[in-house]
């Protein structure tokens, strides 16, 4: 209820004047890389995910699908029907492009999502890794600040990365583990969760996961008690009080 949430901005207890449970139907983008960067077992992955994730698809439900490479391609725009989404997924046969351009991609969606008046979110199958992007990591993140949308990253290759990190040599290691830092902060910036599967049978419940947070939310509003329009950011903090496994501690 609302006297489980506590909202604070700036550290100052603020009053929630809007409260309300929402369980609703997912608006979502699915972005996927498919890039000549990855192996031929990254690629089966990303499709095999890809599917994965629109099994989740419920009647209600607006899915568009964008693949990337060297640029992002609108595969299909938001449907409610599943089968053109599987239809749009199909023309992933063969990579053209050995660039692989994340910081882009997000960008460039983020730009389109605009447009969308409502909630929506943006799931991520990527390695994380950018090759040529125009946009830097930086400008990035700042666009992801501003964005309304709430981004669920779900890392490439973990199963391969476990078998042959120790062979990588050193320039190889800190591109993952930069482009493991962009997938996290993409994420936290927005609200949202990454994942870092090691096993494609972590997918299925990783997807569901994700389908039941965009389906399951809670709608808080506030007035600020602080009147000042100086175009400063403020750190909002939302604490949870609900004694859910009846241990009576609160957590």
């Amino acid at each position: 209820t609302r006297d489980n949430f506590t909202v604070y901005e700036d550290k100052i207890r603020q009053e929630i004047t809007y409260f309300e449970p929402v369980e609703a139907p997912m608006t979502a983008v699915l972005i996927t890389e498919y890039s000549k960067v990855l192996p031929w077992e990254l690629l089966y992955e990303a499709l095999m995910a890809s599917y994965t994730f629109v099994e989740q698809m419920r009647q209600g439900d607006w899915v568009a699908v964008v693949a990337y490479d060297i640029r992002p391609e609108i595969l299909v725009d938001f449907t409610q029907d599943r089968g053109e989404v599987y239809n749009a997924l199909r023309r992933l046969n063969f990579p053209a492009y050995r660039e692989s351009n994340l910081y882009d991609t997000v960008f460039d969606t983020l730009d389109r999502l605009r447009e969308v008046d409502q909630k929506t979110a943006i799931v991520l199958l990527s390695s994380g890794l950018d090759t040529f992007s125009k946009k830097n990591l930086g400008e990035v993140l700042k666009r992801v600040k501003q964005s309304d949308a709430v981004i669920y990253a779900v890392s490439l290759g973990g199963n391969l990365r476990a078998r042959y990190e120790d062979r990588m040599d050193p320039i190889g290691r800190m591109d993952l583990l930069q482009g493991d830092s962009a997938l996290k902060s993409f994420a936290k910036l927005t609200g949202g969760a990454a994942f870092f599967p090691r096993f494609i049978t972590e997918y299925p419940g990783i997807f569901q996961t994700i389908a039941a947070l965009l389906r399951t939310q809670y709608s808080l509003g506030y007035v600020s008690s602080n009147t000042q329009k100086d175009g400063k950011t403020r750190k909002i903090k939302v604490e949870v009080n609900a004694d859910v496994d009846g241990d009576a501690d609160g957590d």
